[in-house]
Formats: C-alpha cells, structure tokens, sequence
C-alpha cells in the first residue's frame, strides 16, 4: 500500500512539476544562448511578449540584441572618438591627441571630469620601495559610485578629481571591468589618476585580473550587454567574442593602455597580486618578472591558442595562474565547485603556514595581497601573511560595505567609503 502510495506521489510531482515548467515557459518564454558567440541556440519570447509591446519570436541560430543603453564612453581609436549619448546614440568626432575630453558617468549624480591622453605607454616596472603610505582596493567591477566615494573618503582625491594624497601609492587589484554598467569610467578615472599621481611624487598602480585579461581576448561572458553593443559597432563584428576582443585589443586607446600593466608586483615588503601565488610557483623558481613577461606575451590571446609549456601553465592556467589562483582561499564549497565541473584536472590544494612562509621567502616578500575571493569584510590570514581584500563592495556611494586596505608606516588597517579607518588588532 506504501509503496503505491509513493508511486502515486512522484508521478503526480512530475506530472505538477512538468506541466509548470511547461506552462510559465510558454507565458515567460526561454532562451539558450552561447555567451562567447552571441547566438541563441533558441530563443522564444513568451506569450507575454504580445501584451508588453516586446518582441514576440521564436528564433534558432539568431544573434542576440546587444544595445547601447545610455550614457557610455568615449572610446579613443586613432584620433577617433566615439561617445554614446543619454538617448543611445553613438556619436563620432575627429580629435587631436593634446585635446583633453571630458568622461560623463552616467550615475545619478551626472558625475564628469577631464582627461589629458598620455603621450605614449611605458611597460611598468614591477618592484617599487615601500612609500609611506599605500591605499589599495580590488574588484570594484565597473562600480563608479562606489569607487569615486572611496577615493574621496580616503583622501586620494577631492571632489574636483584632483590628487590629494600626495606620494602616497594608489593599488588597485584587479577585477575593475566587467559586471557593473560604468566600466568605461572607472577605467578612465584610473587613467587620467596615473599623471596626476605622478606630478605629486605619488604612484597609481592598476594590477590586472582575470578579468581584465579576459576582456582584452574577447570573453564578454560577464560584461553588460552595452559594452558589447558598442563593441559590435566599433569593430564591425557582429560575434561577440571577436567584437569584445577588438574592443580591448591594441586598436584602441584603452586597449593600449592596459597592455603595459602588470599582473603582479612588488611595493616594499608586500606582493600584490588578484588571485595568489602557490609552491609551484616558488618550485619553478619563477620571479616577478618572470610571471608578468609571460602574462605580457599573451595579453589578447585566447587559451584555446596558448601554447602548452610547464612554465608557461603555471602563469596562464586557470588553476595555476596568479590572476585565477584562489588556493589561498580554498574552502569546502569551492573545492565542491572545482571537482563538480572538472572532477578529473581542479586543483583543490589549499597551503599550509609553512607552504606560504616559503613562498613568500621565495620572492623576498613578507606578505601578500590578494583579491578575487570574497571575504566578508577585508581580512588578514596566516597569522598576518595574507591579506584579503575582495569585499562585495556597496552600490551606492559612501556605503561601509565599499572596503580597502591601508598601510602606512608599515601598520594596517581596514578602511572603508565613510572614512573609518580600523586597525586589524581591534577587530
């Protein structure tokens, strides 16, 4: 009797469960889209469709809209510049290269400040002396409002944009496009700090992520549709991986710019890097500058096309990289992650003191700085070897949620969008 009871019930589930799922898709509709093409495997609108004045379709091997979607911009090619405006229209000019531009944001405060181009892109050194104070932040994600109200709170800029932290060093670590729709902002901001930084003795540092290195060979997997609408524009191509790629690509201003960045480098005492650094790492015997000359080489390139030395998966690997490490990180979800979608290949090793001290020693560094993984609230672990700073940032301004690390005179504190300024001892 039990038995067919039971019966009863999962046939009745599947039969509710089926005939829901059937139901709100053909109200709803469906899609199944291939993120790097741009093309629906299929797309139905949904009967909705016909009462919200959208479009009602059902569509195979179509590719998707990508619209401009306000406010964006400029993108620099050549002497080229190529603004959207509020009503989405993209605007085209001729500009000589010692005119400065002004970048609207878009947010809701109308935000815009100036920019001068910089007259060439020198590759980065990659070791600096420790300055007497440093400000760094990661994976702010194309989030101007919370980025521009940490620098202001912080001291590092005023509310003209102008550079007010003297020679102190502004780290960004990684992860500062995609997700967010103000991308093309932040990355100007960063630009247009690096001189004035300069001219006050001061230093801006933009380590690049993964996902900055993505953008740069086109997977725009995570980007607004926006970017990828302008992207289609600019570059004529309508695949989407090979329109993102163009974007980022030496062609443009932007493109040029990122590509004289490092991956990691080294300030004083501290490593900066997004993901980590691991033993294999220290047991290839690779140094700083050995990671961002192989990195640099492949900037633009997919990994389908990178090439298969042992060396040279320990700095572009997905597993290894030191922009897609999270060894550092390692917790019980995240190997559950790893194994589920490559059970036979994920790495899940995560390092003991002892692994970290010697890594550590390896590259002449007493600690290390990471983003990529989200913490809570900006942390140290190993006994204040690693320094996490990955936070899910606010997204408004002046939000608490919106944290940083500072240094100064070799203490540290966590710091955030309201001026608070905390010493890890007291928390």
């Amino acid at each position: 009797m039990l038995k067919r009871y039971a019966k009863r019930l999962m046939k009745w589930s599947v039969i509710i469960l089926g005939g829901y799922y059937l139901l709100t898709t053909l109200i709803f509709g469906d899609e199944s889209l291939n993120e790097r093409t741009g093309v629906y495997n299929y797309q139905w609108s949904g009967l909705d469709a016909l009462f919200n004045q959208e479009d009602f379709a059902f569509n195979v091997n179509h590719i998707a809209p990508a619209n401009l979607n306000g406010i964006d911009g400029p993108y620099i090619v050549a002497d080229q510049k190529y603004t959207v405006n509020a009503k989405s229209e993209l605007i085209t000019e001729t500009m000589l290269r010692d005119q400065s531009f002004v970048v609207e944001v878009g947010n809701a405060d109308q935000d815009q400040f100036n920019v001068q181009l910089q007259s060439a892109y020198s590759t980065e050194t990659d070791h600096y002396a420790l300055p007497a104070k440093i400000l760094a932040i990661s994976d702010i994600e194309g989030n101007f409002d919370a980025f521009h109200s940490f620098l202001i709170a912080n001291k590092v800029i005023d509310k003209n944009y102008d550079w007010i932290f003297g020679d102190g060093h502004l780290v960004l670590n990684g992860d500062f496009v995609d997700r967010g729709n103000q991308v093309t902002a932040v990355l100007w901001l960063i630009y247009s700090l690096e001189e004035k930084a300069k001219r006050h003795g001061g230093k801006v540092h933009f380590i690049l992520g993964n996902h900055e290195i993505m953008n740069m060979y086109g997977n725009v997997t995570h980007a607004e549709r926006r970017y990828i609408g302008i992207a289609q524009r600019l570059s004529g191509e309508k695949h989407w991986e090979q329109a993102g790629k163009w974007l980022y690509s030496d062609k443009s201003e932007i493109g040029r710019w990122l590509r004289s960045k490092n991956v990691a480098e080294k300030i004083g005492g501290y490593i900066f890097v997004h993901g980590g650094l691991r033993s294999e790492h220290q047991q290839a015997q690779l140094q700083i500058a050995d990671i961002n000359r192989i990195a640099r080489q492949f900037y633009g390139l997919s990994p389908d096309n990178y090439p298969n030395t042992p060396t040279e998966k320990l700095v572009l690997g997905s597993y290894h990289s030191p922009y897609w490490d999270r060894s550092l990180s390692m917790s019980f979800l995240l190997r559950a992650t790893f194994l589920a979608y490559d059970p036979l290949n994920a790495e899940i090793h995560q390092p003991d003191q002892e692994e970290v001290e010697k890594i550590l020693h390896h590259f002449g560094a007493e600690k290390i700085v990471i983003g990529h993984s989200v913490v809570s609230d900006v942390r140290i672990d190993y006994a204040g070897k690693v320094i996490k700073i990955d936070v899910k940032h606010g997204q408004a301004k002046n939000l608490a949620s919106t944290q940083g690390l500072f240094i100064e005179h070799g203490k540290e504190f966590l710091v955030n969008a309201q001026g608070l300024r905390q010493s890890f001892q007291s928390q």
